[in-house]
């Protein structure tokens, strides 16, 4: 059991050291011991399938010929909305530079932010989704 604890807690300062997640969401876990048990879960995964879906919303935005840029900077910004309620940090971020590349109607800077952003958030859900598995 103790070898349980010390892993979850090696996963947990991962997390922050690689500045993957900030403090977020690990004091939704602490709540969810006092008010359902599956809260933390639950919270994880909508965020992980929602914010999945809004990334293939993005890709097809930006496929677009001409692109809408109101659009894609909506769907950036929700983006941002979300993975910030959960403290994905690097997800945040490089929505941030997207947001403002859409601004200055940049498309292929905010396709190269946008290609950084996939590869931050499969990160953050392959490492969250192993860490469901393990807690």
């Amino acid at each position: 059991m103790e070898a349980l604890r010390q892993q979850i807690s090696a996963m947990r300062q991962s997390f922050f050291d690689e500045d993957i997640l900030d403090t977020h969401i690990f004091q939704l876990e602490q709540v969810e011991h006092i008010s359902d048990p599956s809260l933390f879960e639950d919270f994880v995964n909508v965020y992980l399938r929602d914010s999945t879906k809004t990334l293939a919303i993005i890709e097809e935005e930006i496929a677009n010929n001409p692109v809408n840029y109101m659009d894609l900077d909506k769907y950036f910004h929700q983006l941002k909305s979300s993975s910030n309620c959960i403290g994905a940090n690097k997800v945040v971020n490089e929505a941030k530079k997207a947001i403002e590349l859409c601004k200055e109607e940049n498309l292929e800077a905010a396709k190269a932010s946008f290609e950084k952003m996939k590869v931050e958030h499969t990160t953050l859900k392959t490492k969250l989704q192993a860490y469901l598995e393990v807690k």
